[in-house]
């Protein structure tokens, strides 16, 4: 009798550790995660404060560091969030500087990267963290970029996703980049630089930003060549009021939490980085980078996004392999936001090279 007794106790507790298992938080949609506990908030040296989502890894597996691009904010890296939490992974996804509850600074100068690099640092540091791989896509990766000149000791490793690894650039203006891609592509891939960093984009934006979120998440990427990139191209499907079908890969709910946590957060601070881009605000703030730490010695994850008309993976397969002697790149048949669009195999391509290290 007792025997029957322990044994109906052990499947006890073997049913409710396996319930207890399969009901691991996953979070369904960019609301629910955004309302998440796991939310901090620190203020880094420069007073800003910086909100973030906050997962400890398990045992011995390394932390996540996820930046996000423009116009983004910490949830929308939802599927990497629910992958890795589960696969013991820890996880910092800040809401880059400009965005969600991350302070908004009206002053383009604070954009930087390498600042932005060093504010990272210093939310590892408030969590106490050293075993970190650093994850950026879009303007994110030009900040992870900067992370690994100026303080790859505190990594195991750099990820980049659609933007390649960013060597600091410190001779070539605005318009000589632009013409640089124009001459290799046929177009100008950066020709909406122009217009992000004019004076009034930001009012042109909240005027027409729902024909913004089309074309951004439009299902279509080929359209991003036509009515995106080319100088003046942007600001006249706006001003039009132009629209067009939305990709399937990211729900109306979704699709509506993004639009209200950026459109309150405004736009004079994701326009930022356009105006320093411009203005050659970046290239004066990356001479503190030595030429010698252009080299990125960790290993290096590039995956590019075969469809993506602006960030055309040729562009940025030549710094990879000449300044990232480990580097490993890999390539999806998908558009800008391929962390989406693809996510199951984005998500396994980042856990394969992650293994590896």
């Amino acid at each position: 009798m007792r025997l029957l007794l322990n044994l109906l106790a052990l499947s006890s507790l073997c049913i409710s550790s396996t319930f207890a298992l399969s009901n691991s938080t996953s979070w369904l949609t960019f609301d629910h995660l955004y309302r998440s506990p796991k939310y901090k908030q620190t203020t880094v040296s420069r007073g800003f404060i910086y909100n973030y989502y906050f997962s400890p890894a398990t045992a011995d597996k390394p932390t996540l560091l996820f930046v996000h691009g423009f116009p983004s904010f910490s949830a929308h890296w939802i599927h990497q969030i629910n992958f890795f939490e589960k696969e013991g992974y820890g996880l910092v996804v800040p809401d880059m500087l400009g965005y969600g509850g991350t302070s908004i600074p009206q002053d383009p100068l604070v954009y930087t990267h390498p600042a932005q690099a060093k504010d990272l640092i210093e939310i590892l540091d408030a969590e106490n963290l050293s075993n970190v791989v650093a994850i950026g896509h879009d303007w994110g990766s030009a900040t992870v970029s900067r992370a690994a000149n100026i303080y790859q000791d505190r990594f195991l490793g750099f990820a980049f996703l659609s933007v390649g690894y960013t060597p600091p650039d410190t001779v070539s203006t605005y318009e000589q980049r632009k013409e640089a891609g124009e001459n290799e592509l046929g177009y100008a891939n950066l020709g909406y630089w122009a217009f992000f960093a004019a004076t009034g984009a930001a009012e042109v934006i909240n005027q027409h930003s729902r024909s913004l979120f089309d074309i951004l998440w439009s299902r279509d990427p080929a359209l991003w060549k036509y009515a995106w990139a080319p100088v003046g191209a942007l600001q006249t499907f706006l001003q039009s009021d132009s629209s067009t079908q939305r990709a399937t890969y990211i729900s109306a709910e979704d699709m509506s939490t993004t639009e209200r946590i950026l459109t309150r957060g405004g736009w004079n601070g994701p326009l930022s980085y356009y105006k320093n881009e411009v203005s050659n605000v970046s290239a004066e703030a990356d001479e503190v980078v030595p030429l010698e730490s252009y080299t990125i010695v960790k290993p290096v994850l590039f995956i590019a996004t075969a469809k993506d008309a602006v960030v055309v993976p040729r562009l940025f397969v030549r710094p990879v392999l000449e300044l990232c002697p480990r580097s490993t790149t890999k390539i999806v048949n998908t558009g800008h936001w391929a962390f989406w669009e693809a996510a199951d195999e984005v998500n396994r391509m980042l856990l394969g090279w992650l293994k590896g290290l």
